[in-house]
């Protein structure tokens, strides 16, 4: 087994691959892309001068944000692309140890902060609960050798969520990219691939360019 940076990152990769099809262990993961999904609408309905009025999450893996104010057309299109962000943020961190803690650390605040203020949903407050909960579990690995992996591993399969979910926009007549169509006249389809194009292009900077150990 070849134990490069670059070798690492393709076993992610495929592991993520993998793990759709494994009953119940794909679900947090894709829990956590939809709050990654919702909390960038927040920030940039924060962002363009708008208000968060709610934030929720359904079982199946769906959520919502409702806000308002600010700019409809910058809430509407963050969405999809501050997913792969929040993936190479993620991704980054399992640089250094302490990084990695600060930033599961930060998640875990905003988890707390949206669940006080935002959520009024039992169902969204136990996917808030468990989520915060299993990255709190995950703090305990932190002095282990397998911790920046592990946190790598999250964060690829996070970014090929973000790549999947909007082609699920394809099969349907409502979300996002709709609204961006009513917004700009600008086709769903244009606004499906221009997020698709994103999420690859993020994986693809986040592919070790230099070979060497980890």
């Amino acid at each position: 087994m070849i134990y490069t940076p670059r070798a690492f990152f393709l076993y992610y990769c495929i592991f993520a691959l993998l793990i759709n099809f494994i009953p119940f262990v794909s679900v947090p993961f894709l829990y956590l892309t939809t709050i990654f999904h919702e909390l960038s609408h927040g920030i940039a309905a924060i962002l363009t001068g708008g208000q968060i009025e709610e934030f929720a999450l359904q079982l199946n893996g769906a959520g919502h944000l409702v806000s308002l104010g600010g700019s409809q057309f910058v809430i509407t299109f963050s969405g999809y692309f501050g997913a792969p962000l929040w993936g190479a943020l993620l991704f980054q961190s399992a640089e250094r140890v302490n990084i990695a803690k600060f930033t599961f650390g930060l998640l875990i605040a905003m988890f707390v902060v949206t669940l006080l203020l935002w959520v009024s949903s039992l169902v969204t407050a136990s996917i808030l609960l468990l989520v915060g909960l299993l990255l709190v579990a995950l703090l305990k690995l932190a002095k282990q050798k397998i911790f920046n992996h592990i946190v790598r591993f999250i964060a690829v399969v996070v970014l090929f969520n973000a790549i999947y979910s909007p082609l699920y926009l394809l099969f349907s007549n409502s979300g996002d990219s709709f609204s961006l169509e009513q917004q700009t006249l600008i086709p769903a389809l244009v606004w499906v691939l221009i997020w698709l194009g994103w999420g690859l292009f993020v994986l693809y900077r986040l592919y070790p360019k230099k070979t060497g150990n980890t």
